[in-house]
């Protein structure tokens, strides 16, 4: 045969090569190592972990059939009945509720004749367990949970010899068998709160607990409870991520139940504290999650307890004077026309906060249109106290607030005064609507601001009076104090005028007295005029301090 010419059979040779090279790999190329993996997962979800969930819908039907004829329908209906078991239905009711029904569930799974299907029944029942929606179930049905909680801790040891291999689930159910026990989760506490979690992701992973479960919520509270055990410095400075935990920044959001049962916890170890200093994170979650204090009390008493489980009053009444410190704050910061500078109207109300029952804001026109975050908070933390201002320009607004039997009412513009009412004398059109609970109610100016009615000889203006060295303060607490029957701490009469001074010639000052020392301001004496003002207040000069007095 010439070279070079092809047989038929090296034709079919040539082509069968082509047909298959591409298609076909040497031995050592055959794994595929991801195929592998795909099917040793699956193969271990099926044998060496707690179980794998049914369909919903089957399992619904297999519970209302057990429950209708008190009989599972055959196996795979046992089945589905032990997964199915903490289940509620759409008028939440669950088999766990039903005492006869779950004692029968129960001694069903425990009695199987084979080992193999008494694992199976209590791995769904486990999972069942694990899936238990604690947040949203009555009282009975908690007990029930309980009641089964009880179960799979006792048959843990039986389940042990039933097992012809000990499987990793298992292993780990045994080694954390603190979850089928009051407290589940409080092993885990102290490690969550100093930021190490990999032990408790491992046990949710290989116990297959699902994400939804109330097991990562119930360690949110184990988590709580290891920091309200800290000493108060320690419990101050883990507070602020907490918080971000239970207010659902830290990634996992938790349900309104739950964020209800943290905060209360936190605000009751907070309370603790002596002096327990103003803290505005834990003040803002508290009026967000459980409520206004003093327009929620019912919510507040209902969910902030103290030790004996009665209503927590102290730590109540510390979260509503954050409260309504931080309100008039926002009033005289924020909506009264001397913004930032009006700090002496600020500094007198704060004074009788403690003394404050309710309050009330009324917006003109531009407080109502305006926009931003420091305006948003204000109105989130006042809401259902925001009435609308008519019958005045749109810059004015006004703050009431309601003392004992009497009613004072300061405007936030310049050159209004103080307005101090009787509460049994208010026209009935301005009681009706301070009481009317509603947000952004009408009331004018001119309901405001009646002559004919105010508790003092006339309208109380804040005006010093230089010559006689007495403030608008001083005078105010002379009228008011006597008529309100409190008297709030009172500041040396001096202060008041020298803070319009410190404004004025924009001097800085240090009261060092609470330290034994004395109250400095720090300038020299170089400008005869603040010196003639402030040594008319008894303050003495040293070089090169400054001026300072010590009483």
């Amino acid at each position: 045969m010439p070279f070079g010419q092809i047989t038929p059979l090296d034709s079919l040779h040539a082509r069968l090569r082509s047909a298959f090279e591409a298609g076909l790999r040497r031995p050592e190329e055959w794994t595929d190592d991801s195929a592998n993996s795909r099917m040793a997962a699956d193969v271990k979800a099926r044998h060496d972990a707690p179980g794998r969930p049914p369909n919903p819908a089957t399992v619904l039907a297999a519970v209302s059939y057990f429950r209708t004829t008190g009989e599972p329908d055959g196996w795979r209906g046992l089945k589905r009945v032990c997964f199915g078991a903490g289940m509620l239905d759409n008028r939440g009711w669950s088999l766990l509720a039903d005492d006869r029904l779950r004692s029968k569930l129960l001694d069903l799974a425990q009695n199987q004749a084979e080992a193999r299907k008494r694992v199976r029944c209590f791995q769904f029942l486990l999972s069942s367990y694990w899936a238990f929606p604690l947040q949203a179930a009555d009282e009975k049905t908690k007990a029930g949970w309980v009641a089964l909680r009880e179960w799979l801790h006792k048959r843990l040891r039986p389940i042990s010899t039933d097992l012809t291999r000990m499987p990793a689930w298992f292993q780990t159910l045994v080694k954390h068998h603190n979850l089928l026990r009051d407290d589940p989760c409080g092993r885990y506490g102290p490690d969550l709160l100093s930021g190490n979690g990999a032990q408790f992701q491992t046990v949710l992973t290989q116990l297959g607990i699902p994400s939804d479960s109330w097991v990562p919520e119930e360690a949110i509270v184990a988590q709580i409870r290891a920091a309200c055990d800290l000493q108060h410095e320690g419990f101050r400075a883990a507070l602020p991520d907490l918080l971000k935990v239970v207010t659902g920044q830290a990634g996992l959001a938790p349900a309104k139940a739950l964020q209800i049962r943290c905060i209360a916890m936190l605000v009751v170890r907070y309370a603790k504290i002596p002096g327990a200093p103003e803290h505005p994170l834990l003040r803002d979650a508290a009026v967000n999650v459980i409520g206004n204090p003093w327009l929620h009390r019912a919510s507040w008493d209902a969910n902030v307890l103290d030790g004996l489980g009665k209503p927590d009053h102290g730590a109540r009444e510390m979260v509503f004077g954050w409260l309504k410190r931080r309100l008039i704050k926002d009033f005289f910061e924020l909506l009264s026309a001397d913004g930032a500078g009006d700090s002496r109207r600020l500094n007198y109300w704060l004074r009788f906060e403690p003394f404050v029952d309710d309050m009330w804001f009324a917006l003109g026109a531009n407080a109502r249109q305006r926009r931003g975050e420091t305006f948003e908070d204000f109105r989130a933390r006042a809401k259902g106290r925001l009435l609308n201002l008519e019958k005045t320009t749109a810059d004015n607004n006004a703050f009431v607030m309601r003392i004992g039997h009497h009613l004072a009412m300061e405007c936030g513009e310049n050159g209004n005064a103080l307005y101090l009412y009787r509460w049994d004398e208010l026209p009935p059109a301005v009681s009706h609507t301070l009481l009317s609970g509603k947000d952004k109610v009408d009331v004018t100016i001119h309901q405001l601001k009646n002559s004919e009615h105010i508790a003092t000889e006339k309208p109380l203006r804040h005006v010093d009076s230089p010559k006689a060295l007495e403030s608008w303060e001083q005078k105010f607490d002379a009228a008011v104090c006597p008529i309100l029957g409190c008297k709030p701490e009172t500041r040396p009469a001096y202060v008041a005028v020298l803070e319009t001074l410190l404004q004025k010639y924009r001097i800085s000052a240090e009261d060092k007295r609470p330290q034994g020392g004395a109250f400095w301001v720090y300038t020299n004496n170089a400008s005869s005029g603040f010196n003639a003002q402030i040594q008319a207040l008894g303050f003495q000069y040293r070089a090169p301090q400054g001026w300072f007095k010590e009483s």
